[in-house]
């Protein structure tokens, strides 16, 4: 396990992994059953604010491992409700899980990084970052969650991009922050930013309910505080644009 950069903000480490093995487990996520009426009770506030959202399943992190460059441990299913209840209470750590996700970092023959804004219906509106999504059950494989299939289709999806166009650079860039765990890999594409940024929104300008709303180009460190951003999206962009 070795530290390949350090951030200002929180001071979190970016941890260089070179794999993962998750397993998905059915075990009941405990935390979620216990504060069932709570989770209802917020579901039906949140719907009032986003109509559009939808209850679905997906995956969090329970326990897990780093050794050796590898992410080991297991996911646990649960409702969507639930998991957006945990995130608004700051993904405390008696609950037991973390957000983990995998991230597509789209990076351009400049150099320069292409993130998504999302559009103002969705749970985290307005906000700016790579390409990533909440696994779902659609991102399991021969029983294990498949953090290099989940990125792969959330690239597709969201921006219209093939991994197949790109070099993908070796490993992930593992961030640890307030709570979520985001395996970043960096698909390097041989076309300018403004170019791939024209490709990138006339995939979304095709959707009827696109997730993005926008695609932001972060050409130096310092653009990011123009924007609403995670802190995993902050340390990509200060650590790659460095």
């Amino acid at each position: 396990m070795a530290v390949v950069g350090k951030t200002a903000v929180e001071q979190t480490e970016i941890l260089s992994v070179q794999s993962c093995d998750l397993d998905v487990t059915e075990a009941p996520w405990v935390w979620a059953e216990d504060n069932a009426a709570a989770v209802k009770r917020s579901w039906k506030k949140a719907l009032v604010d986003k109509p559009a959202l939808f209850n679905g399943e997906v995956l969090v992190m329970g326990r897990h491992t780093i050794s050796d460059g590898c992410l080991t441990g297991e996911v646990h299913k649960t409702d969507y409700a639930s998991f957006l209840y945990c995130k608004d209470k700051g993904l405390p750590e008696e609950a037991g899980i973390r957000n983990v996700f995998g991230c597509a970092v789209v990076r351009s023959r400049e150099g320069h990084l292409l993130f998504g804004r999302m559009a103002p219906y969705t749970a985290t509106s307005g906000r700016v970052y790579p390409m990533a999504g909440t696994p779902d059950p659609g991102d399991i494989k021969d029983g294990k969650l498949d953090i290099e299939g989940s990125m792969q289709r959330e690239l597709m999806e969201e921006a219209g991009l093939s991994t197949d166009d790109a070099t993908r650079q070796p490993g992930y860039m593992l961030i640890e922050d307030a709570g979520m765990s985001a395996l970043c890999a960096v698909f390097d594409f041989d076309v300018p930013s403004r170019d791939l940024k024209a490709r990138m929104m006339g995939h979304i300008d095709l959707q009827d309910e696109p997730e993005l709303d926008e695609i932001v180009i972060f050409r130096r460190a310092g653009f990011h505080v123009h924007h609403r951003m995670p802190g995993f999206a902050r340390i990509l962009v200060q650590d790659l644009l460095e």
